[in-house]
């Protein structure tokens, strides 16, 4: 019996060590409110010219609607990301797929979990001098 209250005690410590919050609202963060609802990562970057089809790209956009503004990739890449390991994740994003533009850029999605697979740009990355494969 006493170890089983000893059990008890780690399981409930393990428990309440996970449960941790801030109190601190996101304007008070130091994050911008407009910023916060984004991963840090999240990003539309590259010096692309105004009147490139990678202009209309916007972060959220399905899979379908980017490849209506820029045709089918040269190249993709998926993987696991490390959420895919945390033990009762149910979020959308276990996985990632990388796809490549030759001469264009890589256009990274999100949105594969527990509820299945809806592609979403989480990343965009012009690059003029892309080759169009993975490099890894």
């Amino acid at each position: 019996m006493k170890h089983y209250k000893t059990l008890a005690f780690f399981a409930a410590l393990a428990l309440g060590t996970g449960c941790a919050s801030s109190n601190k609202a996101p304007a008070e963060s130091g994050v911008p409110a407009a910023q916060s609802s984004t991963a840090p990562d999240s990003r539309i970057d590259g010096n692309f010219p105004a009147n490139s089809p990678f202009a209309k790209l916007k972060l959220g956009m399905t899979q379908g609607q980017v490849h209506e503004i820029l045709g089918q990739p040269t190249d993709t890449k998926s993987y696991q990301t490390g959420k895919a390991w945390i033990p009762f994740y149910f979020g959308p994003d276990v996985m990632r797929t990388d796809e490549f533009y030759k001469g264009v850029g890589i256009i990274t999605y999100t949105g594969a979990g527990i509820g299945g697979v809806h592609w979403t740009v989480y990343r965009a990355i012009y690059n003029a001098a892309e080759d169009g494969y993975p490099n890894d």
